[in-house]
């Protein structure tokens, strides 16, 4: 481990990149709701707290950007600028796939058998980004 290297003085400032992301999560979120409550697939309380607990889940990923000493990627620690980056961008491309889930929560309703190949096909996708960044993690130097 480098001695120079302490995660707890790392600090994460605004970017050009990281604002794409946030705009772009807040976005596809309000279009989500949007199309929710217009399409009328929020009729029970279940629904509601779907699409809540998709929103609680985004702010939370693109809060982590901002808080590196906090992410713990599969208990790897973090140990270089390199992996904090990595960490950081990893966070935001999650909470953009939790949006286009969302949002498709939003558009197809919760009950349709054609969210559950959705949710799936998103899941294994966005299992494969996650699993290629914690493998770019531990590479990174």
């Amino acid at each position: 481990m480098n001695e120079q290297f302490d995660i707890k003085k790392i600090k994460v400032y605004r970017t050009l990149e990281g604002t794409i992301f946030e705009v772009s999560a807040a976005v596809i979120t309000l279009v989500a709701w949007i199309l929710a409550v217009a399409m009328h697939h929020l009729p029970t309380t279940g629904d509601w707290l779907g699409m809540a607990g998709f929103t609680l889940a985004i702010i939370t990923m693109l809060a982590r950007a901002y808080l590196p000493s906090n992410n713990h990627v599969f208990l790897i620690e973090l140990q270089n600028l390199r992996q904090v980056a990595l960490s950081v961008r990893m966070c935001r491309i999650m909470a953009i796939g939790l949006a286009v889930m969302a949002l498709g929560l939003g558009v197809i309703g919760a009950n349709s058998p054609l969210m559950k190949v959705f949710a799936i096909g998103l899941v294994l996708i966005i299992g494969i980004i996650g699993f290629v960044f914690i493998y770019l993690i531990q590479k990174a130097e």
